[in-house]
């Protein structure tokens, strides 16, 4: 028989910009990541890939946002996760130009985010958002 694990419960914030952030480690940094059910992709800022330790695997491609305009994108190794106290296992992010991202939350006084948790981990990990108690379950 297998053991069934049991759910992971990530406390989430709401930001003054009204985001879902969380507290996370990538490969043992510290990271700031916001929640988007709307983003494809989870990714983490391209300037920040040496910070994080993050390995470029393959050629860099474009890759399209909200906006109309195209961002230069490369997608990185498998890093360890951890989200809250909770270790996720490996994760693969896409290395995006997220100055733009940036720029507009510190415009609404909010504050820079390091990356975005996408729908591919949100999926794939069959999240649930409890809006109410702010928390993310796995």
């Amino acid at each position: 028989m297998f053991k069934k694990t049991p759910p992971k419960k990530i406390k989430l914030k709401l930001t003054k910009t009204r985001h879902l952030v969380c507290q996370s480690r990538i490969n043992g940094v510290k990271a700031v990541l916001l929640i988007d059910t709307g983003a494809s992709n989870s990714c983490i800022a391209l300037a920040e890939k040496d910070n994080f330790k993050i390995e470029e695997n393959g050629e860099p491609f474009e890759a399209s946002g909200a906006g109309k305009d195209k961002v230069k994108a490369i997608l990185g190794h498998q890093c360890d996760l951890i989200l809250g106290i909770h270790a996720v296992g490996k994760h693969a992010f896409i290395l995006l130009d997220m100055q733009h991202i940036n720029a507009t939350l510190m415009q609404e006084n909010g504050k820079p985010i390091n990356g975005i948790l996408g729908a591919d981990f949100l999926k794939e990990n069959q999240a649930i958002i409890d809006y109410k108690n702010k928390s993310l379950n796995l």
